[in-house]
């Protein structure tokens, strides 16, 4: 399988809806990186733009992990709900559905992890060039 083949695979299993938030997320990230590590390739590095970056870098990875949370949780309730009224359901049938639900958090986690690390380089960038400057 492929990874192409992978992801939409995961893409479907998610919920289109939300998986497409989530790779728009994911795209959203890598471009506001790329514009930080500009700033801070810069001659003339802007350090509150540089900051606002920053933050918002980080808070796109928090946010995406709390959406991912509440769209599983609510699948997870529409489950039950229908598991409630139904009298014969197959184990195999609920562990699929469980598997399913957890797509949408690993990704949200994963863009967690990502969006984490990229916030403590970059921090670190910061001050050591505010550091820099302030010996200068």
């Amino acid at each position: 399988m492929s990874v192409a083949d992978l992801l939409k695979h995961n893409f479907m299993d998610g919920g289109p809806g939300f998986m497409t938030l989530h790779y728009l997320m994911w795209v959203l990230v890598v471009i506001l990186t790329a514009r930080a590590a500009k700033n801070i390739r810069s001659t003339k590095c802007d350090y509150r733009k540089l900051e606002k970056l920053n933050t918002t870098i980080l808070f796109i990875g928090g946010f995406g992990l709390l959406l991912s949370l509440f769209y599983r949780t609510m699948g997870m309730y529409n489950a039950f709900s229908v598991l409630e009224t139904t009298s014969d359901i197959s184990p195999t049938l609920v562990a699929g559905g469980l598997k399913a639900s957890l797509v949408a958090p690993l990704y949200s986690l994963f863009l967690f992890l990502v969006t984490g690390i990229i916030w403590f380089i970059f921090r670190l960038k910061i001050i050591d060039k505010r550091i820099v400057t302030q010996m200068s």
